[in-house]
C-alpha cells in the first residue's frame, strides 16, 4: 500500500487546529476592522483639543473664543453637544475636558466605546 491510496479516503480532510486558526483570525479582523475606526477618531479628536488647549493658552484667547473653537470640533467629528466642554482657566494654562461615547456594533452585541480625557493647555 502506497502513500497515494492511503491518502485517497482522506482528501478534504481539515485538521481541528486549523479551523481553530482561523476563525480566531477572523473574528480578530473583524474587531480591528470595526475597533480601529473609532480608535483612530478618538486620538484625532485628543490631538484636536490638545492643539487647541496649548494655542489657547499660549494666545491668551478669550473664554467665548474657546467655546466656539470647541463647537467647530464637535460639528467636524459629529460628536454631541457638551462632549467636548470648556472647564475653566487657571492661570496660564486651559482646562478642557473631552467626555462622549461612541457605539461600535459587534454583530451580537453594541459595545459603547467611552472616552472620558482631560486636557491641560500649558503656556511654553
Amino acid at each position: 500500500m502506497n502513500s497515494r491510496e492511503r491518502g485517497a479516503g482522506e482528501r478534504g480532510a481539515v485538521n481541528i487546529k486549523t479551523v481553530v486558526i482561523i476563525f480566531f483570525l477572523l473574528c480578530t479582523t473583524f474587531l480591528m476592522m470595526k475597533l480601529v475606526p473609532v480608535y483612530v477618531e478618538q486620538r484625532k479628536i485628543i490631538y484636536d483639543v490638545e492643539e487647541l488647549a496649548r494655542i489657547a493658552a499660549v494666545r491668551n484667547f478669550k473664554d467665548d473664543k474657546i467655546t466656539a473653537e470647541l463647537s467647530k470640533i464637535c460639528g467636524t467629528y459629529e460628536l454631541p453637544e457638551g462632549s467636548v466642554s470648556f472647564l475653566r482657566r487657571d492661570g496660564q494654562s486651559v482646562m478642557i475636558a473631552i467626555n462622549y461615547t461612541r457605539a461600535v456594533d459587534l454583530l451580537v452585541t453594541t459595545y459603547s466605546w467611552k472616552v472620558d480625557h482631560p486636557v491641560v493647555g500649558k503656556e511654553l
